[in-house]
């Protein structure tokens, strides 16, 4: 006890130290040490690789399948590559073996999925999340009546029945999101973040998320403008929040609120044509 020090006075307290989830909640959109991933660029390159290669072969596989069992009508194989009932199972199929790779990379360092991605769940306002989502995409609805859009794009190509419609918005709500978000928001953003620095993570996230849908939006830079501002916004809450699950429910809430108007404009996904 040094001089003149009031022994009745209570020991000082010591502050708790502070997690790194709840550091995080006030970092803002910094790249942190702890932020950094365990793989780099040249791993992400190699998952788009697997991604490209399962993506092409699958797809084969369902055309040609779909060829031999199309019976007599003997449908063209460029409408087949547009028919949602052949896109999507092997999609599906393709994001299996995408995951699959994910996961194997990062446990073959030792690291568990879910941890390494920043899967962290919002605990208690997932659902202004997906309201964020749903407001985006009201925004983007809004401003594409102002851009030169194009009256028909290649997408609108897997819409033209109710089966197969119904089928791209099951796709479109779950796996789609779940695994773009992995790869662009899981693995890309931060790999390059910590290269080059936070602005650049979130440009070359987001050019990249609208470009991998160019072929779609018959590579119009009006709609690839707009998805490269969804990209910026979901790129940004993921450098806020630090949580690739986030990002998930905004995807989600984007996706399902397109959907929905769809869905309302089509007459419950029956008259496309009126949509021409």
């Amino acid at each position: 006890m040094s001089y003149g020090e009031n022994p009745l006075s209570p020991e000082p307290e010591i502050p708790a130290p502070v997690s790194e989830e709840r550091a995080a909640e006030f970092a803002g959109p910094v790249i942190q040490a702890g932020e950094n991933p365990e793989w780099g660029i040249w791993e992400v390159v190699r998952i788009a690789v697997v991604a490209m290669i399962a993506i092409g072969l699958l797809s084969t596989v369902a055309l040609g399948l779909a060829l031999r069992f199309a019976g007599a009508a003997r449908p063209l194989p460029a409408d087949l590559a547009r028919n949602a009932r052949v896109v999507v199972p092997a999609q599906f199929a393709a994001y299996l073996v995408v995951i699959a790779y994910m996961v194997w990379l990062l446990r073959s360092r030792g690291r568990p999925f879910w941890a390494a991605i920043r899967w962290k769940w919002p605990q208690a306002t997932w659902f202004g999340w997906m309201a964020l989502g749903v407001a985006l995409a009201l925004l983007v609805q809004s401003a594409s009546a102002l851009l030169p859009i194009p009256k028909s794009l290649p997408i609108d190509r897997y819409f033209r029945d109710m089966l197969g419609a119904y089928m791209m918005a099951a796709f479109g709500l779950s796996f789609a999101p779940l695994v773009e978000e992995l790869f662009f928001r899981g693995f890309l953003y931060p790999a390059v973040a910590r290269r080059w620095g936070l602005a650049a993570g979130v440009v070359a996230t987001s050019a990249l998320f609208a470009l991998i849908h160019a072929s779609q939006l018959a590579h119009a830079w009006a709609p690839l403008l707009l998805l490269f501002f969804v990209g910026v916004v979901l790129t940004l809450v993921r450098a806020r929040t630090h949580s690739v699950a986030t990002t998930f429910l905004i995807h989600v809430g984007y996706n399902g609120t397109l959907f929905g108007m769809l869905y309302m404009a089509s007459d419950h996904f029956r008259h496309f044509e009126r949509l021409s």
